[in-house]
């Protein structure tokens, strides 16, 4: 009797193990396909196919609805989408199921600020970069900045834009910004500074020739003043700006 029972006993707890193993394997195997329509999700978006983003993402949450990343992917989409009451309701699920989520408080900063809500934008931003493990805090210092901007607050802006650049020298944006905020307290050489790295990186628009023709006209530059008009005026001859540079013309 003593065996027989020693063996259902064996025998039971080797079910149990079975079972267990086969629970964990079917947990790692949804796991992998909630990651996996995630990360699909995400390239579709940036390829700017989100209807084909909105398929895998839908999959991914079906599985698990409190995913942090699915749900920081379908809060991008629904931004994307213009149904903001949904953004706003996947990206609060994503902060509460992983508040160290910090690529979505960044996202949520970005939103919240395109909103016009300032304050509660760099809020998030910051908490991000509080986050030591956070991967990208050029990006959310940017975003601060450009997102302070819109106050208008140039002062605080400004240190989020220096603090980007010495992440990554290579901002265009921050480049861009911290010219026109230098321009505008009157610290022109520093301007000049600022927009000569901006041409080095990135294209010709007509904002940054605009201004590049503004500061070199502050220092007397005749010939790098010349040289920004010329350019402006033959790459965007309709533009707002090359309207804006004839006016500054005929008053000079």
């Amino acid at each position: 009797m003593t065996r027989v029972f020693g063996a259902i006993l064996i025998g039971t707890l080797l079910m149990g193990c079975a079972s267990s193993q086969e629970r964990k394997a079917l947990q790692a195997r949804k796991d992998n396909v909630v990651i996996v329509n995630t990360q699909l999700a995400a390239v579709y978006l940036q390829r700017g196919q989100p209807e084909i983003a909105l398929y895998h993402i839908s999959k991914a949450l079906a599985l698990t609805p409190n995913d942090s990343q699915a749900n920081n992917v379908m809060a991008l989409l629904q931004w994307r989408f213009k149904q903001n009451d949904g953004a706003e309701k996947h990206f609060r699920r994503a902060l509460k199921s992983q508040p160290d989520n910090s690529e979505a408080r960044n996202n949520y900063g970005a939103f919240l600020c395109e909103r016009g809500e300032v304050d509660k934008a760099v809020k998030q931003f910051e908490l991000a970069l509080a986050d030591p493990l956070y991967t990208t805090p050029a990006q959310a210092n940017l975003n601060a900045g450009l997102c302070l901007m819109k106050k208008p607050a140039p002062v605080a802006a400004a240190s989020y834009f220096r603090e980007a650049l010495k992440l990554n020298p290579k901002r265009k944006a921050a480049l861009y910004q911290m010219a026109k905020i230098s321009y505008d307290s009157g610290k022109t050489y520093s301007a000049r500074g600022f927009i000569q790295r901006f041409f080095e990186i990135a294209d010709d628009t007509p904002e940054s020739l605009l201004l590049a023709v503004k500061i070199e006209g502050k220092l007397r530059a005749k010939d790098a003043e010349a040289s920004y008009a010329l350019r402006l005026r033959g790459k965007f001859p309709d533009s707002l700006e090359a309207k804006e540079l004839r006016k500054l013309s005929a008053t000079n």
